[in-house]
């Protein structure tokens, strides 16, 4: 009826020794599930259908049942985790404890040390806020230099066109068609 309570190492202990035998019962259960797939796989390549449907409820079965060991023994193992975790959460607050008893023997306000960290965090919000709108000011200015870039290497196209217009004398159609090219650069640059 009234259980002694376990200290933090002797349950670390008996959590070892049942980690220890639900990982034997989980191999156990994997070598089953391949014993009992090959059993499947046989009966299908023999046709035995009757045969294929009871090896594979089997499987299904021990698949069911291996997963569930499975999750017992991250259970198991998350606990141990958790006493592991009990014992140096015990000195952080032995720490705590000594620490406040300091900082009273100082004569230190915590009111006056959270005023000051809220003022230092709402500075620091607004230098963020300035950050981002240089940044988005400078995303914005840098988009311009594109459409500028683009332009250029349209007016290049089209200069380049005139100028070969000028070294050598073509025909009116020659100049129609550079025109059209002219045209499809703009057209793709927009």
């Amino acid at each position: 009826m009234w259980q002694k309570k376990s200290s933090p190492e002797g349950l670390k202990v008996k959590l070892l020794m049942a980690i220890n035998r639900l990982e034997k019962r989980e191999k156990d259960y994997s070598n089953k599930e391949d014993t009992a797939r090959a059993k499947a796989k046989d009966d299908l390549r023999n046709g035995d259908e009757r045969g294929f449907r009871v090896s594979s409820k089997k499987l299904a079965m021990l698949k069911s049942q291996h997963s569930a060991v499975s999750g017992m023994v991250e259970m198991a193992q998350s606990m141990r985790d958790v006493i592991d975790m009990q014992n140096g959460l015990k000195d952080i607050v032995e720490i705590g404890s000594l620490l406040k008893n300091y900082q009273d023997q100082l004569g230190i306000d915590t009111k006056q040390i959270e005023a000051a960290v809220t003022n230092i965090r709402t500075s620091m919000e607004k230098v963020n806020a300035a950050t981002e709108m240089i940044s988005t000011t400078m995303d914005t200015v840098s988009s311009g230099d594109i459409e500028v870039t683009e332009a250029q290497e349209s007016l290049r196209a089209e200069l380049m066109t005139e100028l070969e217009t000028e070294r050598q004398d073509v025909s009116p159609a020659d100049i129609l068609a550079s025109s059209i090219g002219k045209e499809k650069v703009k057209n793709k640059s927009t």
